[in-house]
């Protein structure tokens, strides 16, 4: 299927922006997010909750993060510009509020408030992002802007690590929620959006499609939204567990200390960072559903190492290979776009983002239920086992590697 692509010639520096922007605000996204892994042995006491109760608060932020679906619907008929700002802005606002919680009421009210607007920035960021840059370097993009979950989950850590251990678990709160805020505000006055049909993405489903536009119905009907649903699903309950219970497992199992779990699971994060380079630039070369499967299994062997080893180095050196290997996310949400058109492409990533952030919920809880019920041990098992699955299931994807054809020359802009 024939491509011609015919951007304009300053279509480098919107591609630009609209990454560099996207990349920003996703980083303080995580880094809201990210705070309270670390902060649970802290948090555990002061609200006296058990370790199912933690896991049941970690996970209700993502029940607000099931929003995904609204805030892709919305991107569609609103621009994606109005959706991310406004959703920056939100997300910051609650997460100062955090820092005031005194009862297991409110605490849970405010970490589903900061879901609820962390969701609508997702399926909307990320249909931005990879409707802006054509299929060659779609998976590069999106792993750049991906960076920003892990870089802000391990800056999260990291921060709420050393601040809590000075001055305790509300400290962290206040400070991430207002960077936030600033940031959403600055994106709000300076980032310009452009019609969707002058996109890469646009061009290319038109092409695939034999010039039909889509309607909502048919997004229903697409199997790489169902196919991403569920992998997106896995690798949210895998890291999300393992981010909420990493640190309490080296603690109680591998005795080692409040610092060293909080900075062990900053590491799984940091790997992660690397890897969704890796995982994006392999899925340019290699196709997508090849990267998928052949990383994830990688990280699934390595992390069932991880549960066996007891030595701080191999616990450190395991946790970050597995997360190198296994940051398979720009690849799979690179699936959604190469075969939807951008004009509905929101409400898909809406739909397989939904998938994505009931493994969120699920991750959490379950890692806790079971470390109370069976042991830190047995949850741990979890953790290879559905990254395990996550290799096999992807080969019921679509990749469109080869049906695109490139006749028309892009723009430097699009090619770089």
């Amino acid at each position: 299927m024939a491509v011609h692509y015919n951007q304009s010639a300053d279509w480098n520096r919107y591609a630009r922006q609209v990454l560099l922007w996207n990349w920003v605000s996703w980083i303080f996204n995580f880094i809201d997010r990210g705070l309270i892994g670390p902060l649970l042995p802290l948090m555990i006491p002061f609200f006296h909750l058990s370790l199912t109760a933690a896991g049941g608060i970690v996970s209700l932020f993502f029940v607000g993060y099931l929003s995904t679906f609204v805030g892709g619907f919305l991107s569609d008929r609103v621009g994606r510009k109005k959706v991310v700002g406004r959703s920056v802005v939100g997300f910051g606002a609650v997460t100062g509020l955090t820092a005031l919680a005194s009862s297991v009421p409110v605490l849970a009210a405010v970490r589903i408030g900061t879901g609820v607007f962390e969701g609508f920035q997702y399926p909307t960021g990320a249909a931005w992002v990879s409707e802006t840059f054509p299929y060659a370097k779609r998976g590069k993009a999106l792993a750049f802007w991906e960076t920003g979950y892990s870089l802000g989950t391990l800056l999260g850590i990291v921060m709420a690590t050393l601040m809590a251990a000075r001055w305790g678990w509300q400290s962290p709160w206040p400070v991430s929620g207002g960077l936030s805020v600033l940031c959403g505000v600055l994106l709000i006055k300076y980032v310009k959006e452009r019609p969707r049909k002058d996109t890469p993405g646009y061009q290319e489903a038109m092409a695939m499609s034999g010039g039909v536009v889509p309607t909502i119905k048919d997004v229903w009907k697409k199997r790489n939204v169902w196919v991403v649903f569920i992998l997106h699903g896995l690798y949210n309950f895998t890291f999300w567990m393992a981010g909420a219970w990493i640190p309490e497992y080296v603690i109680h199992v591998r005795h080692m200390s409040f610092v060293s779990g909080g900075l062990l699971s900053a590491v799984l994060f940091g790997g992660i960072t690397v890897g969704l380079m890796v995982s994006g630039i392999a899925a340019d070369r290699i196709g997508r559903v090849k990267a998928i499967s052949f990383l994830s299994f990688g990280s699934a062997l390595l992390l069932l190492a991880f549960t066996q080893a007891s030595s701080p180095v191999a616990l450190f050196v395991l946790i970050a290979l597995g997360g190198i290997f296994g940051a398979y996310i720009p690849t799979a949400i690179a699936l959604v776009t190469d075969t939807t058109n951008p004009m509905v492409s929101g409400t898909a990533f809406g739909i397989a983002l939904f998938g994505a952030e009931l493994g969120a919920v699920l991750g959490p809880v379950t890692g806790g239920f079971l470390a109370q019920h069976y042991g830190f041990q047995t949850a741990m098992y979890v953790l290879p086992a559905s990254l395990f699955a996550a290799s096999l299931l992807v080969w019921l994807a679509r990749d469109a590697r080869r049906q695109l054809k490139v006749e028309g020359v892009a723009p430097k802009a699009v090619r770089a």
